[in-house]
């Protein structure tokens, strides 16, 4: 099993915050779980993401993202594998998977006590995750997903984990 973690990344308007990718031939990944954490950074409140998980046909750009492996005895992703913040994503294939919504503020610091007990409940997202029993989100050779910022908010940071296997196709 393999992970990557986007971190501290800023929103922008349609941005592409994480985008893994499967450009190897003859692999398949399949992911298990995607989290979302809020670093409530921001110097505003009312401040609300928008954000889609959706697959991809097509990506470019943007900066790599090392990913690690939970046993370092394990061999290394394959070559064509990769991950990146802010690429340039091409929407396709199943399109939007699912829709989330974050924030990017300092709420836990600035709200009343009963929305700080909320925010602290929010902090970490689980995004996506895999049943028990089912195949999971499987990406074949030319496909990715995106976490896309859909809002235009460039206030404070998040971050993300994505939990993966690299199997025979």
């Amino acid at each position: 099993m393999y992970w990557v973690v986007a971190d501290r990344i800023a929103p922008a308007a349609n941005k592409a915050m994480l985008t893994l990718y499967n450009g190897a031939t003859g692999r398949k990944v399949v992911v298990n779980r995607i989290y979302r954490f809020n670093w409530q950074t921001g110097a505003q409140t009312g401040v609300l993401l928008e954000q889609e998980l959706r697959e991809v046909t097509a990506h470019s750009g943007g900066s790599s993202i090392t990913i690690n492996r939970w046993d370092e005895a394990d061999p290394a992703p394959t070559s064509g594998i990769v991950c990146t913040s802010g690429a340039t994503v091409t929407l396709g294939g199943r399109g939007l998977i699912t829709r989330i919504y974050a924030t990017s503020e300092e709420m836990a610091l600035a709200a009343t006590n009963v929305a700080k007990d909320l925010a602290l409940l929010h902090d970490a997202q689980l995004v996506y995750w895999r049943r028990p029993g089912s195949k999971g989100l499987t990406l074949a050779t030319g496909r990715g997903v995106t976490i896309q910022n859909t809002t235009s908010s460039t206030i404070g940071s998040v971050s993300y984990r994505v939990e993966f296997d690299d199997e025979p196709a």
